[in-house]
C-alpha cells in the first residue's frame, strides 16, 4: 500500500512540479531569421544588388520609414491574382488598425493596369489607410523587385521587410500555409519590436 501512495504522489505531483518550474524559470521565445546578414554575395545573379559582404538593408523611397512592411508584387490578372488579393485580406483583416505595419501592392503597369486591382474592391474590403495600391513603369517595377527586394525569377510574390529595413521573409501567398506563416511571423516582429 505505501508503494501505490508513494506512486499515486510521483504521478500526480511530478508533472505539476516540471510544470511549475518551467512556468517559472523557462521562457518562450521566437524569432524568425534576418536575411542576407553577411551580404548578398553571389547566389543572386541580378546584376543591380549590391554585393557588400555586411547586412543587406532595402534602400527604395517607395517604401515608407519606421513602419513593418509586407510588400506584394503583381503583373498579371488571372485567378491566381484573385487568389492573392484574397489572402492578402486575410493579412489586413489581422493587422489593419496597426499603424507600425503597412501593405502595399506594386503593379507592373505595362502588363496590369491598376484598374484590375481596384476592380476588386466589390470582393474584397480594401482599407486604403493601411493597403497602399500603386502602379509603376517596368523599370522601377522590376528595380522595387530584383534589386532592392533580392528577389528571384522564381516567383515569391510578397517580402517582409522590418523597421530597420533588413528582410525577414519571402512568402508564397497562392499557398494558404504560407499567409499563416506571414501573419505569424508579423505577430513575433510585433512582438521584437515591444521589447
Amino acid at each position: 500500500m505505501n508503494k501505490k501512495a508513494v506512486f499515486l504522489f510521483l504521478l500526480i505531483i511530478l508533472p505539476i512540479a516540471i510544470f511549475l518550474f518551467l512556468k517559472s524559470f523557462g521562457r518562450n521565445e521566437f524569432t524568425i531569421p534576418v536575411y542576407y546578414e553577411q551580404g548578398l554575395g553571389d547566389s543572386l545573379s541580378t546584376p543591380c544588388l549590391n554585393k557588400a559582404k555586411t547586412q543587406y538593408f532595402v534602400d527604395n523611397n517607395l517604401l515608407p520609414d519606421n513602419k513593418v512592411k509586407v510588400v506584394h508584387f503583381e503583373r498579371m490578372d488571372g485567378p491566381l491574382l484573385k487568389l492573392r488579393m484574397e489572402e492578402l485580406e486575410r493579412v489586413q483583416d489581422v493587422f489593419y488598425n496597426d499603424e507600425e505595419i503597412a501593405l502595399m501592392t506594386f503593379v507592373n503597369s505595362a502588363s496590369l493596369p491598376l484598374e484590375a486591382i481596384n476592380d476588386y474592391q466589390s470582393r474584397i474590403r480594401f482599407m486604403d489607410a493601411f493597403w497602399n495600391r500603386s502602379a509603376l513603369d517596368s523599370t522601377n517595377w522590376a528595380k522595387l523587385k530584383f534589386c532592392d527586394m533580392a528577389m528571384t525569377r522564381i516567383d515569391n510574390r510578397v517580402v517582409l521587410v522590418d523597421k530597420q529595413n533588413k528582410i525577414r521573409g519571402y512568402y508564397n501567398i497562392t499557398e494558404r500555409e504560407e499567409t499563416d506563416r506571414l501573419i505569424l511571423e508579423l505577430r513575433i516582429l510585433k512582438t521584437e519590436i515591444e521589447e
